[in-house]
Protein backbone atom coordinates (compact mmCIF):
# COMPACT_ATOMS: atom_id res chain seq x y z
CA UNK A 1 0.00 0.00 0.00
CA UNK A 2 1.26 3.62 -0.61
CA UNK A 3 1.86 6.32 1.30
CA UNK A 4 -0.62 9.15 0.98
CA UNK A 5 0.24 12.44 -0.48
CA UNK A 6 -0.69 14.07 2.95
CA UNK A 7 1.91 11.55 4.95
CA UNK A 8 5.07 12.54 2.54
CA UNK A 9 4.60 16.14 2.79
CA UNK A 10 4.38 15.27 6.70
CA UNK A 11 7.84 13.40 6.20
CA UNK A 12 9.56 15.45 3.86
CA UNK A 13 9.09 18.31 6.77
CA UNK A 14 10.20 16.33 9.42
CA UNK A 15 13.09 15.08 7.24
CA UNK A 16 14.12 18.54 6.41
CA UNK A 17 13.43 19.82 9.89
CA UNK A 18 15.59 17.05 11.27
CA UNK A 19 18.40 17.82 9.11
CA UNK A 20 18.50 21.52 9.47
CA UNK A 21 18.16 20.89 13.34
CA UNK A 22 21.44 18.97 12.91
CA UNK A 23 23.26 21.02 10.56
CA UNK A 24 22.04 24.58 12.10
CA UNK A 25 21.06 24.22 15.74
CA UNK A 26 16.91 24.63 16.56
CA UNK A 27 17.30 28.05 17.15
CA UNK A 28 19.22 28.33 13.82
CA UNK A 29 16.91 27.29 11.71
CA UNK A 30 13.52 28.89 10.72
CA UNK A 31 10.09 27.37 9.13
CA UNK A 32 11.16 29.01 6.26
CA UNK A 33 14.31 27.18 5.60
CA UNK A 34 12.44 24.26 7.00
CA UNK A 35 9.92 24.08 4.06
CA UNK A 36 12.51 25.03 1.07
CA UNK A 37 14.53 22.23 2.38
CA UNK A 38 11.11 19.87 1.98
CA UNK A 39 10.05 21.44 -1.44
CA UNK A 40 6.95 22.66 0.36
CA UNK A 41 5.23 26.01 1.24
CA UNK A 42 4.83 27.87 4.14
CA UNK A 43 1.09 26.77 4.12
CA UNK A 44 1.71 22.95 3.95
CA UNK A 45 3.94 23.27 6.77
CA UNK A 46 0.88 24.30 9.12
CA UNK A 47 -1.07 21.91 7.74
CA UNK A 48 0.86 19.21 9.79
CA UNK A 49 2.53 21.27 12.55
CA UNK A 50 1.61 24.28 14.36
CA UNK A 51 5.71 25.45 15.10
CA UNK A 52 8.90 24.29 14.64
CA UNK A 53 8.83 23.41 18.61
CA UNK A 54 6.23 20.70 17.92
CA UNK A 55 8.49 19.18 15.42
CA UNK A 56 11.23 19.14 17.65
CA UNK A 57 9.01 17.27 20.44
CA UNK A 58 8.09 15.00 17.70
CA UNK A 59 11.76 14.34 16.90
CA UNK A 60 12.30 13.76 20.90
CA UNK A 61 9.84 11.59 21.12
CA UNK A 62 9.94 9.13 18.42
CA UNK A 63 13.37 8.72 19.66
CA UNK A 64 12.67 8.20 23.05
CA UNK A 65 10.38 5.61 22.39
CA UNK A 66 13.86 3.72 20.35
CA UNK A 67 15.63 4.35 22.87
CA UNK A 68 13.52 2.58 25.73
CA UNK A 69 14.10 -0.66 24.94
CA UNK A 70 17.92 -0.12 25.09
CA UNK A 71 17.41 1.78 28.63
CA UNK A 72 15.20 -0.82 30.07
CA UNK A 73 17.51 -3.67 29.45
CA UNK A 74 18.90 -3.26 32.92
CA UNK A 75 15.25 -4.22 34.10
CA UNK A 76 16.09 -7.65 32.47
CA UNK A 77 19.46 -8.79 33.82
CA UNK A 78 17.72 -10.90 36.28
CA UNK A 79 16.47 -13.39 33.51
CA UNK A 80 20.07 -14.07 33.18
CA UNK A 81 22.52 -16.29 34.21
CA UNK A 82 25.36 -14.69 35.36
CA UNK A 83 27.42 -15.77 32.67
CA UNK A 84 25.39 -14.38 29.90
CA UNK A 85 24.94 -10.97 31.67
CA UNK A 86 27.97 -8.93 29.98
CA UNK A 87 27.05 -10.99 26.82
CA UNK A 88 23.30 -9.34 27.01
CA UNK A 89 24.97 -6.29 28.16
CA UNK A 90 27.80 -6.06 24.97
CA UNK A 91 24.44 -6.58 23.08
CA UNK A 92 22.79 -3.52 24.17
CA UNK A 93 25.53 -1.59 23.84
CA UNK A 94 25.75 -2.78 20.41
CA UNK A 95 22.43 -2.34 19.55
CA UNK A 96 22.43 1.62 21.02
CA UNK A 97 25.68 2.27 18.75
CA UNK A 98 23.86 1.04 15.73
CA UNK A 99 20.66 3.09 16.70
CA UNK A 100 22.72 5.98 17.25
CA UNK A 101 24.36 5.53 13.95
CA UNK A 102 21.00 4.71 11.99
CA UNK A 103 19.82 8.49 13.63
CA UNK A 104 22.98 10.28 12.91
CA UNK A 105 20.95 14.00 12.51
CA UNK A 106 18.88 12.99 16.02
CA UNK A 107 21.63 12.41 18.16
CA UNK A 108 23.42 15.46 16.98
CA UNK A 109 19.80 17.68 17.68
CA UNK A 110 19.92 15.76 21.42
CA UNK A 111 23.21 16.14 22.32
CA UNK A 112 23.13 19.83 20.82
CA UNK A 113 20.01 21.05 22.37
CA UNK A 114 20.06 21.88 25.51
CA UNK A 115 16.79 21.90 27.38
CA UNK A 116 15.53 19.10 25.93
CA UNK A 117 18.16 16.99 25.67
CA UNK A 118 18.97 17.72 29.06
CA UNK A 119 15.94 16.47 30.40
CA UNK A 120 15.90 13.19 28.31
CA UNK A 121 19.66 12.76 29.51
CA UNK A 122 18.60 12.66 32.72
CA UNK A 123 15.20 10.17 32.75
CA UNK A 124 18.21 7.72 30.95
CA UNK A 125 20.63 8.07 33.99
CA UNK A 126 17.87 7.79 36.77
CA UNK A 127 16.36 4.97 35.20
CA UNK A 128 19.55 3.37 35.22
CA UNK A 129 20.52 4.07 38.63
CA UNK A 130 17.31 2.79 39.15
CA UNK A 131 17.62 -1.14 37.53
CA UNK A 132 21.50 -1.26 38.84
CA UNK A 133 20.36 -0.48 42.27
CA UNK A 134 17.56 -3.13 41.96
CA UNK A 135 20.19 -5.02 39.76
CA UNK A 136 22.65 -4.76 43.37
CA UNK A 137 19.86 -5.90 45.83
CA UNK A 138 19.88 -9.06 43.35
CA UNK A 139 23.53 -9.34 43.70
CA UNK A 140 24.50 -9.11 40.04
CA UNK A 141 26.49 -5.72 41.09
CA UNK A 142 28.87 -5.38 43.40
CA UNK A 143 27.31 -3.96 46.63
CA UNK A 144 30.17 -0.83 46.99
CA UNK A 145 29.54 0.59 43.56
CA UNK A 146 27.77 3.64 43.69
CA UNK A 147 25.18 3.31 41.17
CA UNK A 148 23.84 6.67 40.84
CA UNK A 149 27.87 7.53 39.97
CA UNK A 150 27.66 4.45 37.78
CA UNK A 151 24.48 5.59 35.95
CA UNK A 152 26.07 9.17 34.97
CA UNK A 153 29.96 7.02 34.04
CA UNK A 154 27.84 4.93 31.93
CA UNK A 155 25.71 7.39 30.18
CA UNK A 156 28.39 10.15 29.58
CA UNK A 157 30.60 7.59 27.79
CA UNK A 158 28.06 6.00 25.57
CA UNK A 159 27.41 9.58 24.47
CA UNK A 160 31.16 11.17 24.26
CA UNK A 161 31.94 7.95 22.10
CA UNK A 162 28.42 8.19 20.07
CA UNK A 163 30.12 12.00 18.93
CA UNK A 164 33.56 10.78 18.87
CA UNK A 165 33.19 7.48 17.35
CA UNK A 166 30.15 6.55 16.32
CA UNK A 167 28.49 9.01 14.28
CA UNK A 168 31.22 9.86 11.93
CA UNK A 169 31.74 5.85 11.42
CA UNK A 170 35.43 5.62 12.05
CA UNK A 171 34.11 2.22 14.29
CA UNK A 172 31.85 0.03 13.60
CA UNK A 173 28.39 0.11 16.31
CA UNK A 174 30.08 -3.80 17.08
CA UNK A 175 33.27 -2.87 17.57
CA UNK A 176 32.39 0.02 20.00
CA UNK A 177 29.71 -2.04 22.13
CA UNK A 178 32.50 -4.73 22.87
CA UNK A 179 35.10 -2.19 23.67
CA UNK A 180 32.55 -0.47 26.25
CA UNK A 181 31.83 -3.68 27.44
CA UNK A 182 35.55 -4.85 27.83
CA UNK A 183 36.62 -1.58 29.67
CA UNK A 184 33.27 -1.66 32.28
CA UNK A 185 33.48 -5.22 32.76
CA UNK A 186 37.46 -6.55 32.19
CA UNK A 187 38.60 -3.36 33.25
CA UNK A 188 42.04 -1.39 32.50
CA UNK A 189 44.70 -2.87 34.95
CA UNK A 190 46.21 -5.78 33.48
CA UNK A 191 46.63 -9.00 36.03
CA UNK A 192 50.32 -8.07 37.28
CA UNK A 193 49.05 -5.30 38.76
Amino acid sequence: MSKRKGEISREKILSSAEYLFAANGYHGTTVSQIVREAGLTQAAFYLYFKSKEEILDEIFLNFERQLDQFVETGQQLNQHNFSEVEKHLTQTYIGLFQLFGANKNVIKIVFNEGGQGEKLRRRIVNQIHTNMTQNQSLGILKPEINTEVFAELLVASIERIAIRYGIDEDYSPAYLGHSLAGILFQGVLTKNT
